[in-house]
């Protein structure tokens, strides 16, 4: 009986982790498309909500769009409008800044305690609002649009955060570190911030 020789099982080579990395700028090219993508996402959204407001207000069904008593607070409105422009405005500072190879994390880091501060100052309103979503048309539309508006805030503040952590670990590794993402973000968060403000317009003056 004739015996075959084993065969040894044999391996594909395993591709290494730099094999299968994309090139920076592929990564680069793709969270500005993404940027830009979640802002024309974020933009049809809130437009839901500016519609609602003009609708109902048209219809006035039974008197019932704005009772007396349905006035939200300026003072802390401005308060949380200027917070959100503020921040944003800081972070494309932080964003420019990178592009030249200067210190950002600073400036980052402003962002985002401003950014939460907004965030805050939007709770607080909360506390002190004597209506609720169901005290009228405008009543519903002032607590949708803005308990959504301050998610959104929050989600783009948690993207500043991971970069200004990223920034934070390799700050020694090279003479200015910028991670991938920090234009992005800032474009991001400042098309959010108009928005913010133009929900305080809509919502507080007209």
């Amino acid at each position: 009986m004739v015996r075959l020789p084993k065969m040894r099982a044999t391996r594909e080579p395993e591709a290494s982790e730099g094999q299968l990395a994309e090139p920076p700028e592929v990564n680069e090219r793709n969270l500005w498309i993404g940027a830009r993508v979640i802002g024309g996402t974020t933009i049809l959204f809130f437009a839901a909500f500016a519609f609602a407001y003009f609708y109902l207000r048209s219809l006035n069904n039974t008197h019932r769009w704005r009772p007396d008593g349905v006035d939200p607070s300026q003072r802390y409105g401005l308060a949380i409008v200027l917070l959100f422009a503020a921040s944003a405005a800081v972070l494309v500072y932080a964003a420019w800044a990178a592009r030249q190879e200067r210190g950002w994390l600073a400036a980052a880091g402003a962002s985002l305690a401003l950014g939460l501060a907004g965030c805050v100052a939007q709770v607080l309103e909360y506390a002190q609002l004597h209506f609720g979503p169901l005290d009228g048309g405008y009543a519903s539309v002032f607590i949708g649009w803005t308990i959504f508006f301050v998610v959104f805030a929050l989600i783009a503040m948690f993207w500043v955060e991971i970069l200004l952590a990223e920034g934070l670990r390799h700050r020694h590794d090279t003479p200015v570190y910028v991670p991938a993402g920090v234009g992005d973000a800032a474009f991001y968060w400042e098309l959010l911030a108009g928005i913010g403000a133009v929900t305080w317009a809509i919502l507080r003056l007209v």
